[in-house]
């Protein structure tokens, strides 16, 4: 009887262990498909903008708009939303946030006036924000092992960078077959599939612990303020709409600190703020976007109006960078989860500076050739797609009982350093058609390389466990 229960234990196990792994993996499919969309649905609307502006007018102002309402809630609610998704559960967070997603696709798809469309963008906007740091959560919540963990992050933000990769190519076709509402149209067999098989998700650990209402309106005024005023000076420069909105982000930023000094329960925990890996990895993550997206700004000015290339053309110009993006995190999970985190930082910062030191010699010497761009631009990519996952899992890794929270502290801090890049090397660089451009844009890749130097040493470096 002993020998028996024995080998029936003995067979059960693996069948145990082999349920669980089809559960994550069912669990990760879903979490992919899910960040797709959020990022999808960033570069997508790019290549419909004017097929959308000859069918509900609005000019350059309502284009901007239409990129604008959904990149700014996004960000502005990633920190509360991280907030509430460790106090209401990673899982209900998700499926809200799919849900609001689903919705504004609709709204967007429906749409038949400009701010019919705007208030779809937004509602997309808040969905995604709830999904972004409920994703983390759940990886968290999924892969207790630290490498395992890692491994799922190098696969999730590998299939993340492939959708600002493929994003203006899927929407130039969606529109040729069939115009631009089947851009938002496409989202919703995705969300659907994904609400379905959230039910293979854990619920995600509930935190008993107040909102804290002071902090979570502040953040939001504080991240969606200097987001917008930074757009807007990358944009047009230093307008007083601009400098108003940097001004009231100010504000908020001083009265979020002081709030959460005096909180009983403050929306970002005490001990985080002096949680030396988890300020280095958010640290690192805002040099990355920063610099990342400031190079594809001037990029993109450099392809257009300097070597006269159409958007098609240009796009397809920028695929060395988003080509290793995508693949590295994809085809390099095995090796990069055996390298220590922080060495791979520092290599990923390493690669990035050698690329725009590289893309900084071509823009001076052969600004309208593209070969001699290409090995920049490959460095580059390489280099984002090797510190994504690093950057991700330190983060989660520094304060896994606040996966969530942790999450929305990593994203905003993407996306201010995406906004802050966009306006920075959009000021460097000046107009692209006055005298002495390329020498401007050359100028800009150094800064970058200066940029990407100062985060290796930052986030790269070792530290005790608190400041």
């Amino acid at each position: 009887m002993a020998n028996h229960g024995t080998s029936t234990h003995s067979r059960s196990a693996p069948a145990t262990v082999a349920r669980r792994e089809r559960g994550s993996g069912r669990g990760l499919v879903v979490l992919c498909a899910a960040m797709f969309l959020v990022l999808l649905d960033v570069s997508i609307v790019n290549v419909a903008l004017p097929s959308i502006e000859r069918g509900l007018s609005g000019g350059t102002a309502g284009a901007q708009a239409v990129v604008d309402s959904y990149t700014v809630p996004l960000a502005a609610l990633l920190l509360t939303a991280g907030t509430i998704s460790d106090r209401w559960g990673a899982r209900r967070s998700f499926v809200a946030g799919l849900v609001a997603f689903g919705v504004g696709s609709v709204g967007c798809a429906a749409a038949i006036t400009l701010p019919m469309l705007v208030i779809g963008r937004v509602v997309q906007g808040f969905g995604a924000a709830a999904m972004l740091p409920a994703s983390l959560s759940l990886i968290a919540a999924i892969w207790d092992d630290e490498k395992e963990r890692a491994r799922a992050i190098a696969i999730w933000s590998g299939v993340s960078g492939s959708a600002v990769a493929i994003g203006p190519l899927v929407g130039g076709a969606l529109i040729g077959l069939g115009g631009w509402r089947l851009i938002f149209l496409i989202n919703l067999p995705v969300v659907f599939a994904a609400i379905v098989g959230a039910r293979s998700l854990p619920p995600g650990d509930r935190k008993a612990r107040p909102l804290d209402w002071i902090g979570a309106v502040t953040s939001t005024i504080c991240l969606g303020s200097a987001i917008a005023g930074l757009i807007e000076i990358g944009r047009a420069g230093l307008t007083p709409i601009g400098l108003a909105l940097i001004g009231a982000g100010v504000v908020a930023l001083l009265s979020f600190v002081i709030g959460q000094r005096r909180a009983r329960a403050p929306m970002v925990p005490r001990e985080l703020w002096r949680n030396a890996a988890l300020v280095r990895s958010c640290a690192g993550s805002l040099g990355m976007n920063l610099v990342g997206n400031g190079s594809l700004l001037v990029l993109a000015f450099l392809f257009q109006v300097v070597q006269g290339r159409g958007a098609l053309a240009a796009g397809l110009a920028t695929l060395p960078i988003f080509a290793p993006l995508a693949l590295v995190p994809l085809i390099g999970r095995r090796w990069m989860v055996r390298v220590s985190p922080h060495r791979l930082i520092r290599g990923g910062f390493t690669v990035g500076v050698v690329g725009q030191v590289a893309l900084a010699v071509a823009v001076w010497r052969s600004p309208y050739a593209l070969l001699p761009l290409v090995p920049g631009m490959l460095l580059a990519g390489t280099a984002l797609g090797m510190l994504v996952m690093p950057l991700v899992a330190t983060a989660v890794a520094a304060a896994p009982s606040y996966s969530g929270l942790v999450g929305g502290l990593n994203n905003a801090s993407r996306q201010t350093g995406t906004s802050f890049g966009v306006a920075l090397f959009g000021v460097i660089a000046g107009s692209a058609a006055a005298p002495g451009a390329t020498t401007r844009m050359a100028c800009c890749f150094v800064v970058g390389a200066g940029i990407w130097l100062l985060a290796g040493l930052v986030a790269g470096g070792r530290s005790d466990e608190h400041l």
